[in-house]
C-alpha cells in the first residue's frame, strides 16, 4: 500500500520513543487534524505512481511533524496505540524505498490491526466533526 493510501485509509476508517511516549498527550483537536491534513497534503503522488525519494521525505517530514504535535488528551488508549504504530512504521520507511518497498506497511495485523484502525476510527471522527 502506498504512503498517500495508508493516509487516506485513516481518514475513512514499540521501540522508538514514540513508543515510550514521547508524542506529546495534549494537543489540541485543532492542531491534531490540521497536523494529520498536511500528511495527505504532503503525498503528492497519486496511488499506482512510484514515489520519488522527494515524495517520500515530504511524507516522513508531515508524519515528524504529526507526531510531535502528538494526540488530545481524549483519545483513547488503543486509537493512541494506533497513532504510534502508525508514526513509527512511516519513520522506519528507508528514504530510498520503491514503491514495492512500502506494501510491507500493509502487514500490520492482529491487535496492532486493531489498534491501527481505532486510531483511523478516531481520526476520522475528531477530524469530521
Amino acid at each position: 500500500m502506498r504512503i498517500a493510501l495508508i493516509a487516506a485509509s485513516l481518514v475513512l476508517v514499540g521501540g522508538t520513543a514514540t513508543a515510550c511516549g514521547g508524542a506529546p498527550t495534549d494537543a489540541s483537536k485543532e492542531d491534531f487534524c490540521a497536523s494529520f491534513t498536511k500528511i495527505n497534503e504532503s503525498a503528492s503522488f497519486s496511488p499506482g505512481e512510484e514515489p520519488t525519494k522527494d515524495d517520500i521525505k515530504k511524507v516522513k517530514d508531515a508524519v515528524k511533524d504529526f507526531e510531535e504535535t502528538g494526540t488530545p488528551e481524549d483519545i483513547p488508549d488503543d486509537a493512541r496505540e494506533g497513532f504510534e504504530i502508525f508514526t513509527e512504521a512511516i519513520s522506519d520507511i528507508d528514504d530510498d524505498a520503491a514503491a514495492k518497498d512500502l506494501d510491507e506497511i500493509d502487514d500490520i495485523s492482529g491487535d496492532d490491526k486493531k489498534k491501527f484502525d481505532a486510531f483511523g476510527e478516531y481520526v476520522a471522527k475528531t477530524c469530521t466533526e
